[in-house]
């Protein structure tokens, strides 16, 4: 045999690209991970974790930073672990925030529209 024609090689590259791109769609997006670490964050947040437990808080926000950064460049399996992380010290520090005395002060549902005020009579133009 002699030398690899540059189809040889035209090919090799192709099915390299396309083994590597699959790689990528095959991994599952940890949307659900994501998701519970923003639940347990904020749970943590209304128990006044930052205050009662604030390095277990920290390391969870720290985590969670780590989180949204790898789930934003799509490596989503240490997207995933920096979450499960997450949530665990979240979930920790509100255990030792009640456990220390804390209540739960949830915050006051915002309304999207604002308050409604009643329309004003036009005085202006008469």
């Amino acid at each position: 045999m002699g030398k690899p024609s540059s189809a040889h090689g035209l090919l090799f590259f192709i099915s390299s690209f396309l083994v590597s791109s699959c790689a990528s769609i095959v991994a599952t997006r940890p949307s659900q991970e994501m998701s519970n670490m923003e639940v347990a964050i904020k749970a943590a947040r209304e128990v006044g974790a930052e205050i009662s437990a604030p390095e277990l808080f920290r390391v969870a926000v720290e985590a969670e930073v780590n989180a949204q950064r790898e789930y934003k460049l799509k490596n989503f399996k240490e997207a995933k672990e920096f979450a499960d992380k997450s949530r665990t010290y979240a979930e920790r520090a509100e255990f030792e925030s009640i456990r220390n005395g804390q209540n739960r002060v949830e915050a006051a549902p915002v309304d999207p529209l604002g308050p409604v005020t009643p329309a004003q009579p036009d005085t202006e133009n008469k």
